[in-house]
């Protein structure tokens, strides 16, 4: 190592960061350039003039900036680098008062600022105190040079060769000094950029490798979200088949109960089986909706016409067997200002209403009363409905539209998914949903939907006609259907409103009997052995003598995706287990009365 490197490096021994090193070394280096400067001006001076007061100073400036040299050596950084900017700073001010304006000390007020930024580059409060330093001598200096406080040793207007060699050793010194600061501040700045850049390339590839973690992660959770969503699809479809015998056995007994007065004893517990089992297709309903938001399943609203009071009092009929367990009564309104007819998505507004009324009557206080009010809010209408419970704590408030958040009550449990797939249906369909509680008296939940009318509602309410039942005696009804309890419950209850059933086990048989008895309506389960449900559509709508029958799928299968795929095929409607009978009934009165007027 040579003598000019080993100087320079003097401390590196009490350093192991790069950037302070860096710093130690320009400390060094330019302590080492000024020092020899000073000292051979000193010299220098001494043997042209003899004067003391220009030879001197610079001497005593040289042994102090060798001093700047052994302070790092001993580890004291900060105030070898406050020491170089304060002993060029009283040597510039000095000589620029005793020289006048011979040289142009001046200029190396950028050396001294360039140098406090490159010494203190992380030490911000070192950083403005060394350069506030800088600034005030060179005010000084300058206050001195106009007003003349200190008298200059060289005269200005003398022109002598002491003069001119002075002047022109000077001149190249500052301009030394300046280029090197400038240079040491380039490299920095280089050397930053490159720094800064090489982080942003560690970053990118940091990026990068995050990203092949997340694809792999993403196609992870997918995978693991399709299989959820296949489980619980399957699972869906497996409970419905057994929850379809038990809510038709509700169904029927509660029809017995009403025929047979001898039976009234036991009507309560027809409600109360008919209430449990209402819950528990509530409860998977639910899932297999959430299920379908999580996977990212987003339906898309299908515009139709609805007759407003006749889809709320079909809605009504049904929860109100329920509520009658409770002995609660929904009323409901419908504001005079609320067309007959609207367009909506039937299918997102009936869960919507499904879920605000199942969760009114679990909360609602005994022999009370659930509030259901449809009004209009300028180009908005609202379905309102409260009930009499004991209200929501406003701390509540904020979570209750959050998925798994629930209220614990003595009639029914839920799994808290129900207000929050209402809220996202809500916000599916172009509106929001608002809550208002009081404790003790009750709550309030309204949701705020686009009002729309369809342009030709001249017509009137045809679907009053579709709501009335007609008769469906000698009506001949084949039921498809493996599951042997799923026949016999179906099979009493259409054989009781005076129909002929026929019962087939699949799909084959189901065609055989259907060429050999010609029925007026087909009731369909898409699941059966052999011949799948869709394909034995599919040759029911093939053959001439039995494309004309209307044919009702009924399914286990509650996705969107499967019921608009059967309703594609050629199927006339689409019931999702377990079934509620009243809903058949004006299914198959509708199709029936269209096949009797063509």
């Amino acid at each position: 190592m040579s003598l000019f490197q080993h100087i320079s490096t003097t401390g590196y021994h009490r350093v192991t960061d790069e950037d302070q090193r860096r710093s130690l070394k320009i400390v060094n280096t330019l302590a080492l350039v000024t020092a020899l400067m000073a000292g051979i001006f000193g010299f220098g001076c001494h043997f042209m003039t003899r004067d003391l007061q220009l030879s001197a100073p610079a001497i005593i400036e040289s042994l102090l900036l060798s001093a700047v040299i052994l302070s790092n050596r001993f580890g004291k950084f900060t105030i070898a680098g406050l020491a170089l900017i304060l002993i060029n700073n009283f040597s510039i001010q000095y000589y620029s008062a005793i020289m006048g304006r011979v040289t142009e000390v001046h200029l190396l007020f950028i050396f001294l600022v360039g140098l406090s930024l490159l010494i203190f580059e992380k030490d911000r409060y070192m950083r403005v105190l060394s350069i506030g330093l800088t600034i005030f001598a060179f005010l000084v200096g300058e206050i001195n040079m106009y007003n003349g406080f200190i008298t200059p040793v060289v005269p200005p207007e003398e022109h002598s060769p002491v003069q001119f060699v002075i002047r022109w050793v000077t001149i190249p010194s500052i301009l030394i000094l300046d280029l090197m600061v400038i240079y040491y501040y380039v490299r920095n700045m280089e050397r930053q950029r490159k720094k800064e850049m090489l982080q942003v390339q560690q970053m990118l590839q940091t990026v990068k490798e995050h990203n092949r973690e997340l694809e792999i992660l993403t196609a992870q959770l997918a995978k693991a979200t399709d299989a959820k969503t296949v489980f619980v699809r399957e699972t869906s479809h497996e409970i419905r088949t057994p929850l379809n015998a038990i809510f038709g056995i509700s169904q029927l007994l509660q029809l017995k109960v009403e025929q047979d007065r001898s039976l009234a004893p036991i009507r309560q517990l027809a409600d109360h089986l008919y209430a449990a089992s209402y819950n528990t297709r509530e409860i998977i309903n639910n899932v297999l909706e959430f299920s379908r938001i999580e996977a990212g399943k987003i339906d898309t609203p299908h515009l139709e016409t609805l007759n407003v009071r006749e889809w709320l009092e079909g809605i009504i009929n049904m929860h109100q067997y329920v509520a009658s367990v409770k002995t609660v009564r929904i009323k409901a309104s419908v504001a005079e200002d609320i067309p007959q007819v609207i367009s909506g998505d039937k299918m997102l507004l009936s869960k919507t209403l499904n879920n605000l009324l199942s969760n009114a009557i679990k909360f609602t206080a005994q022999e009370s009363t659930i509030t259901l009010d449809v009004f209009r809010d300028e180009n908005k209408w609202c379905l309102q409905v409260t009930d009499q419970g004991d209200g929501i704590r406003a701390d509540r408030l904020s979570t209750i539209f959050s998925a798994f958040v629930t209220e614990r009550n003595i009639f029914l449990e839920g799994t808290g998914l129900g207000l929050h797939i209402t809220r996202h249906l809500a916000t599916l369909m172009g509106g929001d949903i608002k809550v208002y509680s009081v404790m003790g008296k009750g709550t309030t939940f309204t949701v705020h939907l686009p009002l729309e009318v369809p342009a030709e509602t001249a017509c009137g309410n045809d679907n009053d006609v579709d709501a009335e039942l007609c008769s469906l005696t000698d009506t001949s009804i084949l039921i498809i259907e493996d599951d042997k309890m799923s026949q016999m419950i179906l099979s009493r209850f259409l054989s009781g409103l005076g129909s002929r059933i026929l019962v087939a086990g699949d799909g084959m048989e189901g065609l055989l009997l259907a060429k050999a008895s010609r029925p007026d309506i087909i009731i369909l389960d898409s699941h059966i052995p052999g011949l799948s449900g869709k394909d034995t559509l599919a040759q029911i709508r093939a053959d001439e003598l039995l494309q004309h029958i209307p044919v009702i799928i009924a399914s286990g299968d509650a996705f969107k995706e499967n019921r608009e795929e059967l309703l594609q095929a050629g199927a006339n409607d689409y019931l999702v287990k377990p079934i509620e009978f009243k809903t058949l009934q004006v299914m198959l009165s509708r199709y029936l009365r269209a096949n009797a007027h063509p």
